[in-house]
């Protein structure tokens, strides 16, 4: 058992001793494994019979993402759960269910590219590229409706055309970014006829989202508090911190835990440096408020999407140890995934009590804490 374990830790490359997990760790990855088994298969008994979890195709694209990256999938789930997002496929690569589900056509395709994508089955690359190239279509530029000066400009929303935000944008830059293997272009192709973002308008969005006034130059963003220096909000002129919508446009707005590491992740896909100070500001904001205890300036709402965050952000971030306010250095992956064994229920579940989001959905909150426990014991992500 040790040694399967100590596989698992070492999955990125042979470590040095210096680098071997000490028996506190190895216990910790036990309680782990049983988490993952115990999640894994309650998350299997509510496969409906159609192949999906819940009827929809972003909820099913997260729980065949958790278990594409778990140990030896069962085959005929994982069939029946990639016929049901085949069958979703739209004439423009999009991939979304009907009905309600007609409202969120980029942040369904994105996390379903992303599943198909975590299958690692080469028979799927053609869907998989052309969903991708209906994300890339979605990116607002500059046209008739749409001026360089404008808060859409550069981003990515529920819709086509639908006003941008954070979330979708971060969803939707990362199976962009993670797809990008898959294409083949000629150097002189031009963005939108084929396999490449705007990354700067994407960027120029990114920064639109951020309380930084010396890359924000939106009005609110010229009143920055000081705790919400770096940090970001959920869209330009909104953030569900705030208790209430900003009485004017110059209002400044409240920084919060899951969309600064959603902004961090982003500009890390969008090739920023560590040393640019638009991501050095991300990173204070996130040192000094620090926690897994809840969302920072959200409390319960959006619990297991911050956690899943997390795990996605500080390893594409690359720190292993990430120095708090006090300048202590937290060992974040044995922190995460031990709080995440704490909060799992008896059954084998995680559910948020808080609904924001729909997170009292135990589907959706197993699907988030199982892709991250695998990226923490990765230790890598993809």
């Amino acid at each position: 058992m040790k040694t399967a374990l100590l596989s698992v830790w070492l999955v990125a490359g042979v470590a040095t001793a210096a680098e071997l997990p000490s028996q506190k760790d190895v216990s910790l990855l036990q309680e782990v494994g049983r988490a993952q088994a115990r999640g894994m298969s309650w998350m299997l008994q509510q496969q409906e019979a159609d192949g999906s979890w819940r009827k929809h195709p972003a909820i099913t694209g997260l729980a065949l993402t958790a278990l594409a990256r778990s140990q030896n999938p069962p085959r005929d789930v994982m069939d029946r759960a990639v016929k049901f997002l085949l069958g979703n496929v739209k004439p423009n690569g999009a991939i979304y269910g009907g009905g309600e589900w007609d409202k969120f056509p980029n942040y369904s395709t994105a996390i379903c590219t992303m599943a198909l994508l975590a299958t690692g089955r080469p028979e799927l690359t053609d869907t998989i590229k052309r969903a991708r190239r209906f994300l890339l279509e979605s990116q607002f530029d500059a046209g008739e409706d749409v001026k360089e000066t404008d808060t859409s400009y550069g981003g990515i929303g529920y819709g086509k055309r639908e006003r941008p935000d954070l979330s979708n944008t971060q969803w939707a830059l990362e199976a962009i970014r993670l797809t990008e293997s898959l294409e083949t272009r000629a150097s002189d192709e031009s963005p939108h006829t084929g396999s490449r973002l705007h990354w700067n308008k994407a960027i120029q969005f990114l920064q639109r989202c951020q309380n930084l006034p010396a890359a924000n130059d939106q009005p609110w963003a010229r009143n920055v508090r000081e705790s919400d220096a770096g940090g970001f909000v959920y869209m330009p002129g909104l953030s569900f911190a705030d208790e209430e919508p900003a009485s004017d446009e110059k209002a400044p707005l409240r920084s919060y835990g899951s969309m600064t590491y959603a902004g961090l992740k982003s500009y890390i896909y969008a090739e920023l440096k560590r040393d640019d100070p638009r991501v050095k500001a991300a990173v204070e904001w996130l040192r000094r408020n620090y926690t897994l205890n809840e969302n920072p300036g959200m409390g319960a709402q959006g619990l297991y999407y911050y956690y899943h965050t997390v795990a996605k952000s500080l390893t594409v971030y690359g720190e292993d140890l990430f120095a708090d306010a006090k300048g202590r250095k937290r060992d974040w992956r044995h922190e995460l995934m031990k709080k995440l064994v704490t909060l799992q229920k008896a059954d084998g579940f995680w559910q948020n009590e808080n609904n924001r989001w729909w997170e009292n959905d135990p589907v959706l909150c197993t699907a988030y804490s199982l892709i991250a426990l695998e990226i923490l014991q990765a230790r890598r992500y993809p």
